[in-house]
């Protein structure tokens, strides 16, 4: 058997990038899923892709930056599917490394928008599912994080700021469901690659990595959807690394 036959999965942020690599795992595993991306289109190529792997797909488009699209995901998952037992809470993101990211000189407007769209994103949609899975005792949920939540950002303080204080959340939430049979867990993801990044800042961020190259979608849909097995049973309330050992230090003798 298929390490998530009969599991049914929410992915956001699914038509490309980790939230899509983490669908697939989830999919060739024997998951049915539901899959969200703002892009229609890029969704049901994605939804097409899962079903070639044996998937029962379904798809909602919207943003989970709006609570009431928010509200309708999660129902309309739970109606499509029965339940939701795993969810990758994947969405994100934040703007351009430019200098009015700074701090000092960013607008607080701005700074509020992009915080939010990096917590309150996925602090909304585990709040509407979070019920369910405590009351037929099992869940699996990741929030995906950064390696800048404990590196920081230079001009990015509003992202980094907004994924540690996931760490917060899964830390807390996990410790409230743990003895109802829910696994609450955050992945630090570092040098994905990235539809937006210019090809110097992808090798900057390259040379941070103790394997000196950037991590393959492939490896953190993997990792993602270890997390969301039984296979980790015994993990949560974790925020694990998945960087090439970029947050950790390279001492020289």
């Amino acid at each position: 058997m298929s390490r998530f036959s009969g599991r049914v999965g929410l992915v956001t942020g699914a038509g490309r990038g980790i939230g899509h690599a983490t669908a697939v795992e989830l999919a060739k595993g024997g998951a049915a899923l539901a899959i969200n991306d703002i892009d229609e289109g890029r969704l049901e190529e994605a939804a097409d892709e899962l079903r070639g792997h044996g998937a029962e797909v379904s798809t909602h488009v919207g943003s989970v930056m709006d609570p009431a699209f928010v509200a309708t995901l999660a129902r309309d998952a739970v109606a499509r599917h029965g339940r939701i037992d795993l969810l990758a809470n994947n969405a994100g993101g934040g703007p351009p490394m430019t200098p009015w990211g700074e701090f000092a000189k960013s607008d607080f407007a701005h700074f509020r928008a992009i915080f939010e769209m990096n917590f309150f994103t996925q602090a909304m949609l585990l709040h509407a599912l979070l019920p369910g899975m405590v009351e037929r005792g099992y869940g699996k949920v990741v929030c995906v994080s950064s390696i800048s939540a404990v590196m920081g950002q230079e001009a990015g303080s509003a992202y980094a700021s907004g994924k540690l204080a996931l760490h917060a959340l899964v830390s807390s939430v996990s410790k409230e469901v743990a003895r109802h049979g829910v696994n609450i867990n955050a992945v630090i993801l570092g040098n994905p690659p990235h539809f937006t990044r210019t090809p110097a800042r992808q090798a900057y961020l390259d040379k941070l990595s103790h394997i000196d190259r950037v991590g393959r979608l492939e490896e953190f849909g993997k990792a993602i959807a270890f997390l969301l097995s039984d296979d980790a049973s015994y993990i949560t309330g974790a925020a694990v690394p998945v960087d090439g050992g970029t947050t950790t230090p390279r001492l020289n003798e």
